[in-house]
């Protein structure tokens, strides 16, 4: 089946999201602590990361981030459930 030129071309065209469930930033872990221009800001530093290492200390600044918010709203964030840093090297994102 042959696709039409422009279907083609207007698919190369969008953004490739690595984590399309979280292109939104709905259902990032701790999104609730979080503004909307925080968490679309927070997909797309994903997204851009380059090497595990950088996704890593982005995470883990992510992550420190979210527990001082949490702790100072008193509440408790969900256990972390998978890497997205590994994600992504699986996916050939980063290296």
């Amino acid at each position: 089946m042959k696709l039409p030129l422009f279907l083609i071309a207007a698919a190369l065209a969008l953004p490739a999201h690595a984590f399309p469930w979280l292109a939104s930033g709905d259902n990032i872990r701790g999104a609730d602590l979080m503004t909307q221009p925080e968490r679309q800001a927070y997909v797309a530093k994903l997204q851009s990361m380059q090497s595990m290492e950088q996704c890593q200390g982005f995470m883990q600044a992510h992550y420190l981030d979210l527990e001082r918010r949490a702790k100072e709203k008193n509440v408790t964030l969900p256990p972390v459930k998978g890497d997205p840093c590994k994600v992504m090297q699986t996916m050939g994102r980063i290296k």
